[in-house]
Formats: C-alpha cells, structure tokens, sequence
C-alpha cells in the first residue's frame, strides 16, 4: 500500500460494532483516524517522506512484501528510501477497519497504482493488503496508533 498522485478511498465500510470492545462511536471514531493514516500512507511515494512513515511504522514491524519478501522496518524504510517509479495514479479500494477495541484494528483494501519504473517502462499494479495496527503507549505518555504488521499479496 504505497502510493501517490490522487489517491482515492472507495468501498469504505464503518467498522461493525458488534465485533468490537468499544463503543460503535468510538469505533467509527478510531476507523477514521487509522483510514486518514492509511490514506497519508498511500502518498507517500509521491511525496518521498518517509519520515511520515517512520512515525507511523512500529518499531517491531513485520512488513510481507507482494514478492514474500520480509523486511523489519529499518528495510522497509530503505526500501520506501530508494524507490525510484514515477506514480501517476493511485488508487485504494474495497477497503475496510475492523476495530476490536480501543487499542486494536484490522484494515483490509486493494491498492492499484500505475505509473512508471526506473527505466520509464509503464507499470499497472494490483495489490490486495491486510494490515495490523496497534495504539502503543510512547515515551511521552500518548498513545498513538502505529502499524505493527502488512502484508501484500499481487493481483495482476
């Protein structure tokens, strides 16, 4: 779920109250600060900040590459450092939170991006993602939401 230029959220659903521990405005509440987080995310190879994505990566990280390559967050953040494509056009899709308390989600979508890659050739991916996210506790006492785990799959 990486990407760029007009970034679009569609097939958005509320979370489902029944399946969490919090209350149903509470869960919508935190379904919309982790879909914000997710959409920032997918701007991130427009915009090259992968300090954004540091403060969004959990220490911990385990993040499932398409390819099933596994990287920590030290290599994802260097992978995200040394991408070269040109995206022109991002897409999010199919996308729901499934929050189950107030320090839990699930989030699942499709990202589809094209573009191109290094050597100019044009690129049309297709992905579908699952992702983990956890509120943690900071050295500063505030609790913020960070992704603990992804993992992509190729769909064409």
């Amino acid at each position: 779920m990486f990407v760029a230029v007009g970034t679009m959220l569609s097939g958005c659903v509320s979370p489902d109250p029944t399946q969490s521990a919090v209350s149903a405005e509470e869960a919508e509440k935190i379904a919309e600060v982790i879909t914000k987080l997710d959409q920032q995310w997918s701007q991130t190879a427009l915009t090259k900040d992968t300090a954004f994505l540091k403060s969004i990566w959990a220490d911990d990280l385990r993040f499932t590459q398409h390819d099933g390559k596994v990287n920590d967050k030290e290599a994802a953040l260097a992978d995200a450092e040394g991408d070269t494509d040109t995206v022109t056009s991002s897409v999010i899709s199919d996308y729901k939170v499934r929050v189950y308390g107030k320090n839990f989600a699930v989030v699942a979508g499709d990202h589809h991006a094209t573009g191109k890659d290094k050597d100019g050739k044009p690129f049309n991916r297709k992905i579908r993602f699952t992702g983990v996210w956890v509120r943690k506790q900071m050295s500063t006492g505030e609790r913020k939401w960070r992704c603990v785990s992804d993992h992509s799959s190729k769909l064409k």
